[in-house]
C-alpha cells in the first residue's frame, strides 16, 4: 500500500476500493482468507470462515427484515458478535449496541427510542428482557457464550450456566437460538446490496434513559473514514511491522463500546489483524493466562484496566518481546499508570482522544512517541480541532476553552433530537475544556458538562437523579463525580429527606441497584438538609463540589 499522505479522505485506500462497509468486509475477507479473524476462548475463525458465517446470517436478516431497519445487539465479546455486526450491515441494517449490563428501565429506553425490530442477546442478560416492555421488537435471537465454538462451546455454556451460575432463569419462549438461525437453510447465496456509503450503520447510544441518552447516528462513511484515519496514525508499525505471523491484538473492552468497536471491529480487522476477544477482562488470571500462551503485538485498554494488570505478578512475568504497544482511550491516562507501564512492557502508554460522536477517533499521539506526555496527541487525518470560548470565539494557543470537532468521522446527528448536535458547517461542541500548543498537540483539562467518567464509562447525573428521586424517602438530591484513584471518578449523591423519613445510604445503594449498571451506582451517599439552588431552582452542582 502506497504511504503517500492522501488529499482528501476520498483518496484513502479503504475509499478507493469500497463504497460501504459491506464492501469493506468483503475486502478485508478477500485479501486474508486463510489468515486468522477472531479467536475466543482459544477456538479460532479464519477470515474465509467469518465470511460464510456473515454471509448466512446476511440472508436471514435480509428474510426478516428490512433495509434500514434497526438490529439491537446486547452481548459481551464473544465469537459471535463480528458476526451479527457484518451479518446486519451487509443486510442493510442500522445496528443498534447495547450493553448487556443494563437494566430494565436502561433497556426499554434504547429499544423504545430506537424502534429496534430484532434483538439479539446474550442469555445472561435474558431474565433483564423477559421483564421489559419490547414493545417494537418483532423477534428475539438468544446468544451463548460457546456459539461458534464447536464442541468446546458446549463445554463453555456448561461452566458459565451450571458452576458460575451466570445465567439467571428467564422465560422468553417466542425466541430462538442463534445457534439454530445459523444451522438454518442456506441454498440461497447472499447478494449484496448497493449501500450508499451516507447509510446509517449505527445508531451508538451515548448513555442510559430517558431524556439523558441519546442516539449518535454513524454512516457507513464515519467508520470506514475513522478507520483511514487510525490507520494513517499508527501505519506502519500497528499495521505492517514484518513478523514471522500476523499482527495479534488484545480486546479487552466491549465491542459494543465505540472505542473497541471501531479499533477492533473495522481498523485493524481490515489491515489482516487476528482479534483476541476477551469475554470477561474482569477475571485477571483468564485474562492473563489468555496472554500467555500468545504472542500478542497490540492491545487496547483504558486506565483502570492497564492498572489493574500492573498489580497482577503473573502479567508482570509475561514476555513483551513481541509487544509493540497498547493504546489507551475512554479516561484520563494517570501518569503513575503510564510510567509503571513502560517499566514493565518496555512500551509508551499511547493516549488517545475521541467520543460516541465522532466515530470515536479525534486525536491521538503518534505510535513512535518516546514518552508519556500527558497529551491526548495530535488531530487526526483531516479532523480539524478548535478551541473556543463560550461565545463561539476562537481562543489563542494555549489558552483553555471548548474543544470543538470538524471531521468525516463525526456524526450525522443526533436521532430523534431537535438539537442534532452538529452545526451547519459540520462543527461538534465536545463539552470538553482543552488547550492546544504550538505543536498542535491537545490536553484535556475539565470537562465542560457535568458528565461523570468511571472507568472510562459515561454516567450522566440527569440519570443517577431520576432514579434515586424516585425512593420514597427521597425528596430530592444532587448528582456528582468524585475523583477516585482507581476508577477516575465514582458516583456521589447528596440527599435530602422527607420529614420523618429514615433511610440509610446501604439502602439507598441497594435501591439503586435495582435500577442502575453497577458503575452508575453512586459509591458514596451524603445526607443534608438542604441543597444549593439557583435563584431558578436549579441545583448548583459545583457548590456541591465545594460541599464534598
Amino acid at each position: 500500500m502506497s504511504k503517500k499522505v492522501p488529499q482528501s479522505i476520498e483518496e484513502t485506500e479503504i475509499f478507493q476500493n469500497n463504497s460501504n462497509l459491506a464492501d469493506f468486509f468483503n475486502t478485508a475477507c478477500g485479501r486474508y482468507k486463510d489468515s486468522i479473524a477472531f479467536e475466543s476462548f482459544d477456538v479460532e475463525m479464519s477470515y474465509g470462515q467469518l465470511a460464510e458465517r456473515v454471509n448466512h446470517l446476511a440472508s436471514w436478516f435480509a428474510k426478516n427484515a428490512n433495509v434500514g431497519d434497526k438490529v439491537a445487539v446486547m452481548m459481551p465479546n464473544m465469537m459471535a458478535y463480528p458476526v451479527i455486526v457484518y451479518g446486519a450491515l451487509k443486510a442493510g441494517m442500522t445496528v443498534v449496541n447495547i450493553n448487556p449490563l443494563y437494566t430494565k428501565r436502561e433497556l426499554e429506553h434504547v429499544l423504545k427510542d430506537s424502534k429496534a425490530h430484532i434483538l439479539l442477546c446474550w442469555e445472561g442478560a435474558g431474565h433483564v428482557v423477559a421483564s421489559a416492555n419490547l414493545a417494537s421488537v418483532d423477534k428475539i435471537v438468544l446468544t451463548t457464550v460457546g456459539d461458534l465454538l464447536g464442541f468446546k462451546g458446549k463445554i463453555i455454556n456448561l461452566v458459565v450456566r451450571k458452576i458460575k451460575k451466570l445465567v439467571p432463569k428467564f422465560n422468553l419462549s417466542n425466541s430462538l437460538a442463534f445457534g439454530k438461525v445459523m444451522q438454518g437453510d442456506t441454498k440461497e447465496a447472499f447478494i449484496d446490496i448497493d449501500l450508499p456509503t451516507e447509510h446509517m450503520a449505527f445508531l451508538q447510544y451515548t448513555g442510559g434513559t430517558t431524556g439523558v441518552s441519546k442516539g449518535a447516528i454513524l454512516t457507513h462513511r464515519n467508520l470506514m473514514a475513522n478507520s483511514a484515519q487510525a490507520y494513517h496514525i499508527f501505519n506502519p508499525k500497528w499495521f505492517d511491522k514484518p513478523t514471522d505471523s500476523q499482527i495479534t491484538v488484545v480486546c479487552p473492552l466491549p465491542l459494543y463500546h465505540i472505542f473497541a468497536l471501531t479499533a477492533h471491529t473495522f481498523a485493524l480487522f481490515y489491515h489482516g489483524a487476528k482479534n483476541i476477544l476477551i469475554t470477561n477482562p474482569r477475571d485477571l488470571p483468564t485474562f492473563v493466562g489468555t496472554l500467555k500462551k500468545q504472542k500478542f503485538h497490540v492491545m487496547s485498554g483504558v486506565n483502570t484496566l492497564f492498572e489493574a494488570l500492573l498489580n497482577n505478578e503473573d502479567f508482570r512475568k509475561l514476555d513483551f518481546s513481541n509487544f509493540i504497544g497498547a493504546l489507551s482511550g475512554g479516561m484520563a491516562t494517570l501518569p503513575s499508570t503510564a510510567e509503571k507501564w513502560e517499566k514493565v512492557t518496555g512500551t509508551v502508554l499511547l493516549q488517545a482522544y475521541g467520543l460516541t460522536e465522532t466515530s470515536p477517533l479525534v486525536t491521538s499521539m503518534e505510535y513512535d512517541s518516546p514518552a508519556f506526555t500527558g497529551s491526548i496527541g495530535k488531530a487526526a487525518l483531516f479532523t480539524e480541532v478548535e478551541v473556543r470560548d463560550d461565545s463561539g470565539q476562537i481562543l489563542p494557543i494555549g489558552q483553555a476553552g471548548e474543544l470543538c470537532i470538524r471531521g468525516p468521522q463525526v456524526m450525522q446527528g443526533y436521532w430523534k433530537t431537535e438539537d442534532s448536535g452538529v452545526d451547519a458547517n459540520g462543527w461538534f461542541n465536545s463539552g470538553d475544556i482543552a488547550t492546544i500548543d504550538e505543536a498542535g498537540y491537545v490536553h484535556i483539562i475539565d470537562r465542560k458538562k457535568d458528565m461523570i467518567i468511571v472507568s472510562g464509562f459515561n454516567v450522566y447525573p440527569n440519570e443517577v437523579e431520576a432514579v434515586v428521586s424516585e425512593h420514597p424517602a427521597v425528596m430530592e438530591c444532587g448528582c456528582i463525580g468524585v475523583e477516585d484513584e482507581k476508577s477516575q471518578e465514582v458516583v456521589k449523591v447528596f440527599v435530602v429527606v422527607h420529614e420523618g423519613q429514615n433511610l440509610s445510604s446501604e439502602e439507598l445503594i441497594a435501591f439503586c441497584r435495582d435500577n442502575l449498571t453497577a458503575y452508575k451506582v453512586p459509591k458514596l451517599v451524603e445526607f443534608i438538609s438542604e441543597l444549593p439552588k439557583s435563584n431558578v431552582g436549579k441545583v448548583l452542582r459545583r457548590e456541591l463540589k465545594d460541599l464534598h
